[in-house]
């Protein structure tokens, strides 16, 4: 996913940095002076929490917990609660998110990442940047608006000040990654943030899993969708699917967010009916045949209209 480069945009200083193993990105209609020093604190934020979690470091306190030094209850408070919002998505999914990999080991990458984007996010806000985005490996969360200017009117949906345009979200189409599927106009209003996260085969990460399997299941699970409306969503259907390989999900929070695009990335089609949990949030589902399936109340400014199957209803 990424953010439109329009004539807004084009006023946005940006400053990019690596972590967590891909490409972070924060911009800011702001000095440019101003958005180093702001990105220099925000990779911080997500260095620490790299070396606190990395399954890779042998030194990070998840090695250390894995290992059996570190006992859950002795970890520190930031890990114990990045702990406890893994287990709670794992209840609210049904099990299709989990804080642990098929081999019993605790991994938590499923939600540290966004955990960390959010963390970013409090600390520009912190030091006075009301209007900023932060795009980390495709998954994305916006403040306040790209061209900000003094509230004139209201935003309709939200109906609060609005404070100039809104950022425009892209989602990549996974068949072909020069192209965009949709673009999603996002808050315009300081304080308000709007979340976008991908899960899938044209997305990197590690931790998406059947539920039933032993092994990491394939990014592209097979699921199974109405052919109309009054169908309910039965993986017994005579029709096989196409498979999923991308899900994105909007919301308020990324990182809720981007633990339903996992969890609906694992389930697949039947695990759609979890969004009427989560009051705020929308999915959209490429399959791998090119359609899309969209819940209720996607955004309907998505392109390529005429690849839409069905909304998903819930």
């Amino acid at each position: 996913m990424n953010t439109f480069q329009d004539d807004d945009a084009a006023r946005l200083s940006t400053r990019t940095f690596e972590a967590m193993g891909t490409v972070i990105s924060i911009s800011a209609p702001i000095d440019s002076s101003e958005v180093a020093v702001a990105t220099e604190t925000a990779a911080r934020v997500f260095m620490d929490v790299e070396e606190r979690f990395s399954p890779f470091l042998s030194s990070s306190e998840l090695s250390r917990v894995n290992r059996g030094e570190i006992l859950l209850p002795d970890s520190s408070a930031t890990f114990r609660e990045v702990y406890a919002l893994a287990s709670e998505f794992s209840y609210l999914t049904h099990g299709h998110f989990s804080p642990y990999s098929p081999s019993g080991d605790l991994d938590l990458n499923g939600v540290v990442k966004a955990w960390t984007i959010r963390e970013a996010g409090n600390v520009l806000d912190t030091v006075g940047i009301p209007h900023w985005s932060i795009n980390a490996g495709g998954d994305i969360l916006v403040s306040g608006s790209p061209a900000p200017s003094h509230p004139s009117a209201h935003d309709p949906r939200a109906r609060t000040p609005f404070f100039g345009t809104p950022w425009a979200l892209g989602i990549v189409d996974p068949h072909d990654s020069s192209q965009f599927l949709a673009r999603i106009d996002a808050t315009g209003t300081p304080g308000f943030q709007t979340a976008l996260a991908t899960s899938g085969i044209a997305e990197r990460g590690h931790h998406i899993w059947s539920r039933a399997d032993s092994h990491p299941a394939p990014r592209n699970r097979s699921a199974s969708f109405p052919a109309g409306p009054d169908q309910s969503l039965d993986d017994s259907q005579t029709d096989t699917p196409a498979p999923i390989i991308q899900v994105s999900v909007i919301g308020p929070d990324i990182v809720t967010a981007d633990a339903l695009a996992t969890s609906l990335a694992a389930g697949g089609g039947t695990s759609f009916s979890m969004l009427s949990q989560f009051p705020g949030y929308e999915a959209l589902a490429v399959l791998s045949d090119g359609s899309l399936v969209a819940s209720n109340n996607w955004p309907r400014t998505t392109r390529h209209r005429e690849r839409f199957e069905q909304s998903v209803m819930y």
